[in-house]
């Protein structure tokens, strides 16, 4: 994982957490030895420690790691690789990957060591994008595939994930599915509702967010924007 500083610290303290970070937090057994992967400013790490997690954090831009080390025991501010490296002899309760893998070269690889540095009960939790989203698919329609600064067409993104591919390479990694849930994003239609009935995005007159939670979950190779799977090793 080079060293790019993403933008989604920034969106982070401009927004509040998303849903597939709730996600996250809530897969995490209370109390567990967390290893967070791509840990940015620390976002999770202080929503860890205040449940009594002790937090490791990898985040190989040198500005947000100093942003994270106030919420972490340690933050390696280091390639991946070379943190991998470093903590081969550290096992952890909890390995997060959130929206990670689709930034590596060799997902697989990465996936199994995490199993490797897992306690006896420990998890993995991974979020990855879906490339098979409506949004996504509705683009590749009209032509075009136009890398962006975040989303699922980040243009850092070197890996591409369906629902079906995400299990494989968690099977193939030597996991087993635990759980999976799926976060909601705009539905189809949604501008041409907002002109009709009037409102906006962040406050529509008409009820949107419990229809992309039923579709985001009915329907999640369509219409869930991401995947948060916890995974325990098979």
């Amino acid at each position: 994982m080079a060293a790019v500083a993403l933008p989604y610290a920034d969106l982070v303290s401009r927004y509040g957490l998303t849903a597939s970070h709730w996600f996250i937090l809530d897969a995490v057994p209370p109390g567990a030895r967390v290893l967070d992967v791509g840990c940015a400013s620390g976002y999770l790490a202080a929503a860890l420690r205040e449940r009594g997690s002790a937090i490791v954090g990898i985040e190989p831009d040198a500005a947000m790691a100093r942003d994270a080390e106030q919420h972490c025991e340690r933050v390696l501010a280091v390639p991946l690789e070379e943190a991998m490296t470093a903590l081969d002899e550290e096992r952890f309760g909890a390995i997060i990957l959130g929206d990670v893998l689709e930034h590596l070269a060799d997902p697989w690889a990465t996936l199994v060591w995490a199993r490797e540095r897992l306690d006896r009960g420990g998890l993995a939790i991974v979020s990855v994008p879906n490339i098979a989203h409506w949004s996504a698919r509705w683009a590749l329609l009209r032509g075009r595939f136009d890398y962006v600064d975040y989303g699922i067409f980040d243009r850092t993104h070197l890996r591409f994930f369906t629902q079906r591919t995400a299990h494989e390479l968690a099977r193939g990694a030597g996991f087993e599915l635990a759980r999976e849930r799926h976060t909601p994003a705009p539905l189809p239609g949604e501008r041409v509702m907002r002109r009709l009935v009037g409102g906006t995005a962040e406050q529509p007159r008409f009820p949107l967010g419990h229809a992309r939670w039923f579709m985001s979950r009915t329907l999640p190779r369509l219409f869930a924007l991401q995947f948060v799977i916890t995974l325990r090793p098979a």
